[in-house]
């Protein structure tokens, strides 16, 4: 995942990264899908006692992925080898920062300071403890309390994971909508989505909690919804990292989605521990749970979150230009072209005078507006 970020950080358009970032995230919800639709089966008829036959038939495919990758991406659409010269162009124009240059040091101390990150990093983690709970716990809560077979337990698995796909589709697509219209600009656009996605979630979660088996179909209905809801997060944090930081946005994201995989390893532990008897009032505090997670994310998104471009996250380049104490200085029109570090600079002079001027380059957040800093020091 951090390495799709620091791709699209490179390569996604300011107004068109929802819709890109939604849509590669697709392919993780295909994933879920797909393996939730035929494990049931696999584990049933397959090859290598059943089980095995998941595990061969998923890394496999894995490896005929990893050669279609290497072909078609490049680091940066400079080094493509296969785009137009136009499309280059539009590219590599509205970034906010030179993609060729490359990053030598991190700011960790601006990173470890910026409510930026930390809204990020909270939104991750929430999200991630109600996603890996239903990942991990939901075909076992479909056969424990809703009492559905092994073969329809993996179908319906699958159906909220679908209704997530769609719903993370559509919300990329549309958040790019609001921004370039002007309707929201990126801070609040990013937290419409993420807000909605974390009430939405939490809200439907407590819902399925007091569901029981002669209403499963109710539940089912609940638990796609709720899932539905976490997929507005691909418009929401998800995408956030390369808004505010787009040089930095594969380091950042891989800060938050380490620690945001501490879920991963802590809900499954807490799930089993509030479900020692199976029971549905058991279910309904794993499901609360993740409305806390859910509630608290979405009040730490919505206070601090920003869509704006952060200071340390700029292009800035600074060149220093120092002009001679003895300088000849033609007193009609006081101009001299002045030779500094192989580089000619037409600067204005006035008679005995020395200084610097230090330029610094600063890359603006709206992409069509850049501009260039002069500061005399």
């Amino acid at each position: 995942f951090p390495a799709v970020q620091s791709l699209w950080g490179r390569w996604a358009p300011p107004l068109e990264r929802s819709k890109l970032v939604s849509f590669t995230y697709l392919g993780t919800m295909f994933g879920m899908v797909g393996t939730f639709s035929t494990s049931g089966l696999l584990c049933q008829y397959g090859f290598d006692n059943g089980w095995g036959s998941i595990f061969y038939i998923t890394g496999g495919l894995t490896l005929l992925w990893v050669c279609a990758w290497f072909y078609i991406t490049a680091d940066t659409p400079d080094q493509h080898p296969r785009i137009t010269e136009a499309e280059r162009k539009y590219i590599t124009s509205s970034i906010e920062y030179n993609t060729n240059i490359r990053t030598l040091k991190t700011p960790w101390k601006s990173i470890a300071m910026s409510s930026a990150v930390w809204a990020c990093l909270t939104a991750h983690v929430c999200n991630n403890w109600t996603n890996y709970t239903l990942l991990t716990s939901l075909p076992t809560f479909m056969k424990e309390v809703l009492k559905f077979n092994i073969k329809n337990n993996g179908a319906l698995s699958a159906v909220p994971y679908i209704c997530q796909a769609v719903s993370g589709f559509l919300a990329g697509q549309t958040a790019d909508i609001l921004r370039s219209k002007g309707v929201l600009n990126t801070t609040h656009t990013r937290k419409l989505y993420q807000v909605s996605s974390f009430l939405g979630a939490g809200a439907l979660l407590v819902a399925v909690g007091y569901s029981s088996c002669d209403k499963r179909d109710v539940a089912v209905v609940l638990l796609s919804l709720a899932v539905m809801f976490t997929g507005l997060s691909r418009a929401g944090y998800i995408v956030n990292h390369i808004d505010f930081a787009p040089r930095y946005a594969g380091v950042l994201y891989g800060i938050t989605n380490t620690l945001a995989t501490v879920p991963g390893m802590v809900a499954p532990i807490v799930a089993g521990a509030l479900t020692p008897n199976k029971s549905q009032m058991e279910w309904r505090y794993v499901f609360f749970v993740c409305a806390g997670f859910d509630l608290f994310g979405a009040i730490a998104f919505g206070l601090f979150a920003s869509g704006t471009i952060q200071d340390w996250a700029r292009d800035e380049v600074e060149i220093e230009v120092k002009i001679p104490k003895e300088v000849e200085v033609n007193s009609d029109k006081k101009m001299e072209m002045v030779q500094a570090e192989n580089e000619k600079t037409l600067v204005s002079v006035e008679p005995e005078v020395t200084y610097s001027t230090v330029v610094k380059r600063h890359v603006d957040s709206d992409p069509s507006d850049k501009m260039v800093k002069m500061v005399q020091f």
